[in-house]
């Protein structure tokens, strides 16, 4: 199902929270949501799903959520952890929306398990943990087994295993066709988990497009080559304008290409490869790169004076 958020827009009194934002989502992808603190993330979210009042639209396979017969199939979302009754069981929590949607205690169960809290079902997740509570707010969103998942950082608090746990199910959720959309902080981990990624900073859009698109925009991307023909490579390279450096050797660098580009040149010009490898910068690194006018606080800048207070 491909969501298509289209200018949607949210003041808070005298702060423009979200400018006029447009993106797609597009089915069995998994889209990173990405940007500074106080960016607009949580705020876009919630007006995709109509939770707060703002101008624009989201719509889902070409209409209205509103317009769907069955909302909850439509789209499971989780946007905050501990979002139960404190003295509900976990069970009961999921009882309580599987009612709503007609879904049978054997999916409430099945749920359960998926998520690894069948052991702690009938206990209160007041005492949870926030990984704990992050699990059963992911149990909720896919009770129903919706066609779009919607997620805000469902990766805070959860362990190592736990967050490969989850790595694995979004992909394998997106897999089956569905639209998945999650924002993080974790960025070494976004990168390995999103096929597309949706930047915004200070409301607006920075970036729409794939993941690797995104990282070959920092200018630390590069394509590193090896051939038993050095010379004969780098005059075909500078012949079709690219810039390059010799490292040592058999290789060479060039910067802001891609391997397709190089390949075709070296191919139509007879030169043999023996490496050819796009070296990218991190997710990171491009991200803090074009996201820098818009956070709250820079890097790189003197330290005020503290007054004696270190």
């Amino acid at each position: 199902m491909r969501v298509e958020v289209q200018g949607i827009d949210k003041h808070f009194r005298k702060v423009h929270a979200v400018r006029e934002l447009s993106f797609t989502v597009e089915p069995g992808r998994v889209t990173g949501f990405l940007g500074p603190n106080g960016s607009g993330k949580s705020t876009s979210m919630r007006l995709m799903l109509g939770l707060d009042k703002g101008k624009g639209q989201t719509l889902f396979d070409g209409k209205q959520l509103t317009d769907h017969k069955s909302v909850t199939r439509v789209v499971g979302a989780h946007l905050d952890a501990k979002f139960f009754h404190p003295k509900r069981t976990a069970y009961a929590h999921l009882r309580m929306l599987a009612s709503e949607s007609r879904i049978s205690k054997a999916r409430v169960n099945e749920v359960l398990q998926l998520v690894g809290l069948e052991s702690v079902a009938k206990k209160r997740p007041g005492g949870f943990s926030l990984g704990m509570g992050q699990r059963l707010g992911l149990a909720g969103a896919i009770l129903a087994d919706p066609q779009v998942l919607i997620l805000d950082e469902p990766a805070n608090g959860l362990d190592p295993q736990s967050i490969q746990w989850m790595r694995d199910f979004l992909r394998f959720y997106a897999s089956l066709g569905r639209t998945v959309l999650v924002s993080s902080h974790l960025l070494s981990e976004m990168q390995l988990l999103a096929d597309d990624v949706v930047v915004i900073a200070r409301g607006s859009l920075i970036a729409s497009e794939s993941m690797s698109a995104f990282l070959a925009r920092s200018t630390g991307s590069s394509v590193k080559v090896r051939t038993n023909n050095v010379r004969g490579l780098a005059e075909a390279l500078q012949s079709e304008g690219l810039s390059l450096s010799v490292t040592h050797g058999e290789e060479l660098r060039i910067p802001n290409v891609t391997t397709d580009i190089v390949g075709e040149i070296a191919f139509r010009y007879s030169v043999p490869l023996l490496e050819l490898t796009a070296e990218t910068a991190s997710l990171e690194s491009v991200f803090l790169e074009l996201t820098e006018s818009g956070q709250e606080y820079r890097t790189g800048v003197s330290t005020p004076h503290l007054g004696g207070a270190l």
